[in-house]
């Protein structure tokens, strides 16, 4: 009974450690785009140079793995782990190998991805 309970401790601590070292950025933004316009994510807490991707997916499949779309690969943080990541709001995203338009009203998940962690930020998709 006390092995079960130390190797219990031991992996939860083991499971707090890996946690702690996938970081979370705060990602800020808009509360709403609209489509075909350029937005802007101020996102801190990056490591200094460090590569950064976004992508874009609706929230409505959150956990999920089958859709959205990657709106700015290869950008880098400054010296101080910030970036301004920009970029326009695209028409559609995929779902698959299907291109889905985005509908009025949606709510998108915009993800900024790092080796070092992500960060998220929700917004509202309007139209034009």
């Amino acid at each position: 009974m006390t092995r079960i309970l130390a190797l219990t401790i031991a992996s939860l601590a083991l499971l707090a450690a890996s946690a702690a070292a996938w970081g979370n950025f705060h990602v800020d933004g808009p509360r709403s785009v609209r489509i075909g316009h350029e937005v802007k994510f101020p996102t801190t807490g990056l490591k200094p140079h460090e590569l950064v991707t976004v992508n874009v997916a609706p929230t409505l499949n959150r956990g999920g793995n089958c859709c959205g779309i990657d709106v700015v690969t290869n950008a880098h943080a400054d010296a101080d782990g910030e970036a301004i990541l920009h970029f326009r709001w695209p028409r559609y995203y995929y779902n698959g190998t299907e291109k889905v338009r985005w509908r009025r009203g949606a709510k998108a998940d915009v993800y900024v991805l790092a080796d070092s962690g992500r960060g998220r930020h929700v917004v509202r998709v309007r139209r034009r």
